[in-house]
């Protein structure tokens, strides 16, 4: 191990070496959050009713194309990026039929 001295470093030198050290670590662990973020699955169950509507709609919504699932063993889950990314492409019908969320 190093031994280090900062008895030629001023006090003003010493907290800007701090401040960017911790700016560094603490950008990383945001990146790090947000790329986590991006990869959260959802179940089926959460995923119907994030978007309001029944299972077999989901099973269908799949089967179409509308949604995209990934099977992990025998359970099927859907990114919640790709559901968002899909709601942003469906036009939906302002006729106030169904139910409200």
């Amino acid at each position: 191990m190093q031994e280090l001295v900062f008895t030629s470093l001023q006090s003003e030198d010493i907290k800007a070496i701090f401040e960017e050290v911790l700016k560094e670590h603490i950008s990383k662990l945001v990146s790090s959050k947000t790329e986590s973020l991006d990869n959260l699955l959802l179940t089926r169950r959460e995923t119907a009713k994030l978007l309001c509507i029944s299972l077999p709609t989901l099973n269908e919504w799949t089967k179409t194309g509308i949604l995209k699932a990934h099977r992990i063993g025998n359970r099927v889950l859907y990114k919640e990026q790709e559901v968002f990314d899909a709601l942003n492409e469906v036009k939906t019908l302002k006729t106030g039929r169904g139910l409200s969320c």
